[in-house]
């Protein structure tokens, strides 16, 4: 799955620009079927908003407005979509359908958690933020990022995200360990596999790369 921070449309290249926008279109349109297609080619652009970010809407946020068949919702959750996932406003797929009216998909769009954070989120985020910021340099002041929460982790047993950060030339992978989130730092200029850290409530520390 890919987290995707990124608020500058220019930063992508044309190419990949244009069929991000097709699929969000696709998403927009309720085109269900074209956007399936695509999601077999790209399963990890299931959570992709359009490029830039505006509104944060992503399909299964455009599933909940137009009140798509159940079977759309519960397809798109199955290849992968975060119902945790808020747009730049705050709201959740399930907030949408409520406010639309949408009821036949309200209770399949509650988030359900599946494996618990080893602390409240807020504790874990701050640390974990910190890490991010303290990791990429100037890159975060260079080009706004929206930073990665942590509450889709806790919708699958095993949910592994990567979020791109433009200046690093590569980004951080993260997932949830037992008693932990597990990130990795990395780059394309690194050989070694990058740097492994581990975040707790209590703050993070670096891992050696032999434990991983």
């Amino acid at each position: 799955m890919n987290w995707d921070g990124i608020t500058d449309r220019e930063r992508f290249n044309d190419w990949y620009l244009d069929e991000r926008d097709q699929f969000a279109d696709m998403a927009r349109d309720a085109d269900w079927n074209g956007l399936f297609r695509v999601l077999g080619k790209n399963p990890g652009w299931v959570n992709l908003p359009r490029p830039g970010n505006r509104s944060g809407f992503t399909a299964l946020h455009q599933a909940a407005w137009h009140g798509a068949d159940f079977s759309v919702a519960s397809r798109l959750i199955a290849h992968g979509a975060w119902r945790t996932q808020r747009t730049r406003d705050g709201r959740r797929a399930v907030d949408v359908a409520r406010r639309r009216g949408h009821t036949h998909l309200v209770e399949l769009l509650e988030p359900a958690v599946v494996r618990q954070l080893p602390a409240p989120s807020d504790a874990l985020e701050h640390h974990f933020h910190s890490l991010l910021r303290e990791t990429t340099g100037r890159c975060f002041e260079e080009i706004e990022h929206l930073l990665p929460p942590l509450s889709p982790l806790t919708e699958g047993p095993s949910v592994k995200i990567f979020f791109q950060v433009i200046g690093m030339m590569g980004g951080f992978f993260y997932h949830l360990e037992h008693d932990y989130v597990h990130v990795n730092a990395s780059s394309r200029m690194d050989y070694g596999g990058g740097e492994h850290y581990r975040v707790t409530p209590q703050g993070c520390s670096k891992i050696d790369n032999t434990r991983v």
